[in-house]
């Protein structure tokens, strides 16, 4: 089983209705998608995580648009928000959401804000992936940000090393590699791993490389 993960491109940097608005608001800053339900009535529940404290403004947007249906804010403490808004269908989000599900596609999320776009993590078969980013990009602007096998109950940064990567990190880390000072070197971890010190230290650097990458990405 494949993942892509994906920066999806909205105009504005938010997709219309609700989104947008949340994104208008001053001194709140979409940081993710937590949970998107679609419901069979075409409409969607939606839980937002957001960094800023000012409840009240979200309130007075969910109040006073007639797409809303129901919404509650909760206040998460540290300068962090939840709010949860069920809301009328959108065109351009639901062909999206029947793309993946015409093609048997999982969403992993959460799907994270960024300053350029949506992070989206999508699952499935090598063809359906395929044949789904064609349908996608006919609609939104979509960039591919990185493709790897997928692994269930991996934090997907973890997924993106290659199986002899994660054993040298797991061994690197387990010898003590990571501590501060180090308990041992790259030799006595290229002796667990049966390979050669030049190999266990280029298995370990392309592995921070990858996870630092990813970290970053997700900034």
């Amino acid at each position: 089983m494949r993942a892509v993960e994906l920066r999806l491109l909205p105009d504005g940097q938010a997709f219309p209705g609700v989104d947008a608005a949340i994104g208008s608001v001053e001194g709140i800053r979409r940081e993710a998608l937590v949970a998107l339900e679609w419901h069979s009535d075409g409409t969607y529940a939606l839980l937002y995580r957001l960094a800023g404290d000012d409840a009240a403004a979200l309130d007075a947007v969910f109040r006073d648009r007639a797409d809303v249906y129901d919404y509650d804010v909760i206040d998460g403490g540290d300068g962090q928000l939840f709010a949860f808004v069920h809301v009328s269908e959108r065109e351009t989000l639901s062909e999206l959401l029947a793309i993946a599900e015409s093609y048997a596609l999982l969403l992993d999320p959460p799907f994270r804000y960024t300053d350029r776009g949506v992070r989206v993590t999508v699952a499935g078969t090598e063809a359906a992936l395929q044949a789904a980013f064609a349908e996608a990009t006919d609609r939104i602007a979509v960039e591919i940000e990185w493709t790897g096998e997928y692994t269930p109950d991996e934090p997907g940064y973890l997924g993106r090393l290659t199986d002899r990567q994660r054993e040298a990190v797991l061994v690197a880390h387990e010898l003590g590699y990571y501590e501060t000072p180090r308990a041992t070197s790259f030799e006595a971890v290229a002796d667990e791993l049966a390979c050669a010190p030049s190999t266990a230290n280029e298995l370990l650097r392309r592995a921070e490389s990858v996870l630092l990458d990813a970290l970053l990405a997700e900034s």
